[in-house]
C-alpha cells in the first residue's frame, strides 16, 4: 500500500535542505556589500597611528592614576580646591583616551585635537616623552596618506 497523502512521522523530523547558492539580491560578501553602499573599506592601519595612539593612551593612563594616588594619597584634599583638580585632571586623562580611541579609528579631528591638548603638556619632561612621539608618529607620511584614505573611504551624508 501507498501513501499519498500526507507526511509520515519520519518527514517531519527532517528540516528542507538549504540552498547552495545565497539570494543573486543581497551582497554576500564584504567586497559586495562595499560596492552595493558605494563604500570603499580604508587601508589597513599603519603601525604609526597605532604607536601614537598607545602612546596617548599610556599618558591618558599614568595621568589619571597619578591623580587617583594624590586623591588616595595621606593628604587631605579640602573641598574647595584639592578634590575640584583631581577631578579636572582625571576628566583631561580621559579626554586623552577617548580621542586616542577615536585616531585609532581614522579621526583626523581627535588627531588634531591630541596635538592640540598634548602641546599644552610639553613643559613637562615625562608629558614629553610620550607627546613629542606620537604627534611625530601620527603626522609621519603613511600616517598622513591613511587618514586621507579612510575620509574619502566614509560615505557621504545625505545621500
Amino acid at each position: 500500500m501507498t501513501r499519498e497523502h500526507g507526511p509520515t512521522p519520519s518527514d517531519e523530523d527532517h528540516e528542507p535542505p538549504l540552498p547552495d547558492n545565497p539570494p543573486q539580491d543581497q551582497p554576500s560578501g564584504p567586497a559586495e556589500q562595499a560596492a552595493a553602499t558605494d563604500w570603499t573599506p580604508p587601508p589597513a592601519r599603519p603601525w604609526t597611528v597605532t604607536i601614537a595612539s598607545a602612546l596617548w593612551i599610556c599618558l591618558g593612563s599614568v595621568l589619571g592614576l597619578a591623580m587617583i594616588s594624590f586623591a588616595l594619597g595621606p593628604e587631605q584634599l579640602t573641598l574647595s580646591t584639592g578634590l575640584f583638580t583631581v577631578v579636572v585632571w582625571i576628566g583631561v586623562a580621559v579626554t586623552f583616551i577617548v580621542l586616542a580611541k577615536f585616531m585609532r579609528e581614522g579621526s583626523d579631528g581627535a588627531r588634531i585635537a591630541l596635538t592640540v591638548l598634548g602641546s599644552m603638556f610639553l613643559l613637562g619632561l615625562w608629558p614629553a616623552l610620550f607627546v613629542l612621539p606620537a604627534v611625530v608618529l601620527q603626522f609621519r607620511p603613511a600616517s598622513n596618506a591613511w587618514f586621507q584614505a579612510v575620509k574619502a573611504g566614509r560615505p557621504r551624508q545625505g545621500r
